[in-house]
């Protein structure tokens, strides 16, 4: 989801202190460099159908690469709070996939259009979701 949907599209803004090039362009020192994260995760030469869902890709063998996933930045500017953010998200999704079913409301039949809005974080559109709870064979008061 990282890749398909970053939080900022575009990365916080830099600034060479040198210059220098990259990928054969020249840089002038001072320039303000702006890193286009939602680009660089939606380049066809990198990403095999870059507009579709698969996080099977990022398995062995998948097609994906895990070199070319910059959600967080990359080098030396790498987000402070990444591994926290990688923590809370897998458990916050495994704990949300665990007890809950999610489905669409009766009478839709298409899931959420995930295209988002564009500012300074990608926002997604509002939609509807029912979100039900998985039986668990055992009562809520033996949870706590």
């Amino acid at each position: 989801v990282l890749r398909l949907r970053p939080a900022a599209p575009l990365a916080l803004p830099h600034r060479a202190i040198r210059d220098s090039s990259i990928a054969g362009y020249f840089i002038p020192k001072d320039t303000v460099i702006i890193p286009n994260l939602f680009g660089a995760h939606h380049d066809p030469a990198v990403w095999t159908d870059p507009y579709s869902f698969r996080p099977e890709r990022f398995l062995e063998g998948g097609g994906g690469s895990t070199r070319a996933l910059i959600p967080f930045g990359a080098g030396a500017r790498l987000c402070l709070g990444e591994a926290v953010a990688k923590m809370e998200l897998f458990l916050l999704t495994a704990y949300l996939l665990r007890d809950f079913q999610f489905v669409l409301p009766e009478g839709k039949s298409s899931p959420p259009d995930l295209r988002g809005v564009a500012s300074v974080v990608l926002k997604i559109k509002s939609y509807e979701v029912i979100a039900r709870p998985r039986p668990h064979g055992h009562s809520q008061d033996e949870i706590q």
